[in-house]
């Protein structure tokens, strides 16, 4: 079980969400339902590693999840995919809402700051990709999570902290 879980973060690891993911887009898919991918990475995470050192990053990446978890429903799931790249999968769930829980929680990221030293905060903002399995009529969630993450460099592209759903 613990295998299952990013020790950082305590959201999925790569494998194990790369794993749940597909189980969950193989049933909206039987069940004619939508599915929607949101892939997310924090912007300039570089610059809080080299600036406050990797505590700080740490405690970044744990104030991420902590506000991942808090803005998923019941059958939503997110992982830590990558160093400071998120992914979340929403089932039953349109391009439009997708698009407004991304936009969610960029705002919740942005408007936060993390106190990393006694009178010393900073404030994190991610690039958000979002892909739907409706109007892609695809449902395989590695090429869902590729165009996701095509959106999100676009969103990095054009001045980051922002959300993309549309190439």
């Amino acid at each position: 079980m613990a295998a299952w879980y990013d020790a950082q973060t305590h959201l999925f690891n790569r494998g194990a969400f790369i794993e749940r993911a597909k189980q969950i887009a193989l049933r909206c898919q039987q069940q004619q339902l939508p599915f929607c991918v949101i892939q997310l990475d924090l912007d300039h995470f570089k610059r809080i590693n080299d600036t406050w050192g990797h505590q700080t990053g740490d405690k970044a990446l744990s104030h991420v999840a902590s506000i991942l978890r808090q803005s998923l429903r019941g059958d939503d799931i997110a992982g830590r995919v990558g160093g400071e790249e998120f992914c979340i999968v929403l089932p039953g769930t349109l391009l439009p809402d997708a698009v407004a829980v991304a936009e969610r929680i960029r705002e919740r990221l942005d408007g936060k700051e993390i106190l990393v030293r006694q009178h010393a905060t900073i404030r994190i903002s991610a690039s958000f990709g979002v892909s739907c399995a409706v109007l892609e009529s695809d449902y395989d969630f590695e090429h869902l999570q590729s165009i996701a993450d095509r959106r999100l460099y676009q969103a990095k592209q054009t001045g980051r902290n922002r959300v993309c759903s549309s190439d």
